[in-house]
């Protein structure tokens, strides 16, 4: 009985630390929700006492999901997801800090498993979804980040793969949206995100004409090479040039039944008799 105790006071401990975590993150997030002022485009190094390479880690993520799953707005629930992504990539850059490969592997593979949850999340949601702007925001973040990590370990696929995920994903937000986010450095070095619109369907109805119009030479180019073809027996181009001008004459010929020419010579030999 008493070990079942301690047992639900880990718990709770547990529990109790992913919730600060989570709230944590959310107050650093908010600070640049929509992207229109001063936002920082670090994440810095977990320093929390669970990280990627504790033991207790795999309950630490199940607490996380137990979260995700009792949050009933999907805005939210997407939030949540996000910043649980970016405490991936807080743990990643620690054990990579401390040379930790194995665990910061698994730290990337469970950023992924975050990033596939999200992309699924995104379903309910139409076109226009304006409420999704915060987090399409943080995942532009997390792109800036893992693009500077990149650079610094540049034979680490699971970074590269990382990287490559968060463009998707982004891409995905940027359909439900019609936004993307734009990354400036200011005169005093300050990073500004800026929600840009996208005209989607625009680009869409301008790519499908001139697809049509891409078919419609097709057809008309192959209706010339036919007529052309017709005409190959009837009329041929002769192409001289004068030596001394260098000068170009093109001048058509009709070249003549051969039972013509034969009518014509008897025609000038009669004529000749007579």
């Amino acid at each position: 009985m008493k070990n079942m105790h301690i047992i639900l006071g880990g718990i709770l401990v547990i529990a109790l630390l992913c919730s600060i975590g989570t709230v944590a993150a959310l107050d650093d997030n908010a600070t640049g929700a929509l992207g229109t002022g001063e936002i920082s485009d670090d994440i810095a190094p977990y320093n929390g006492s669970i990280g990627a390479d504790s033991p207790l880690h795999g309950l630490k993520l199940a607490m996380e999901d137990l979260d995700e799953t009792f949050t009933f707005n999907d805005t939210q629930r997407v939030e949540k997801r996000l910043d649980h992504a970016q405490l991936r990539i807080a743990e990643v850059r620690r054990e990579l800090d401390l040379n930790h490969t194995t665990s910061a592997e698994r730290a990337l593979e469970q950023y992924r498993q975050k990033l596939n949850l999200t992309e699924g999340s995104l379903t309910p949601f139409g076109s226009n979804a304006m409420g999704l702007l915060h987090a399409q925001e943080m995942i532009t973040r997390h792109q800036t980040v893992l693009a500077n990590l990149v650079l610094l370990y540049p034979n680490n696929t699971g970074l590269a793969r990382a990287y490559s995920n968060s463009l998707l994903l982004e891409q995905k937000f940027g359909e439900k949206t019609e936004m993307r986010f734009a990354r400036f450095i200011e005169k005093n070095n300050k990073t500004v995100f800026k929600a840009v619109k996208l005209e989607i369907r625009k680009q869409d109805r301008i790519r499908d004409d001139n697809t049509t119009a891409m078919k419609v030479s097709e057809q008309d180019r192959d209706k010339i090479r036919e007529k052309i073809k017709d005409q190959k027996d009837v009329i041929l181009v002769n192409v001289t040039i004068n030596p001394q001008t260098g000068n170009r004459n093109d001048t058509p010929s009709i070249i003549k039944n051969p039972q013509e020419d034969k009518g014509s010579s008897k025609d000038k030999g009669k004529n000749g008799h007579d």
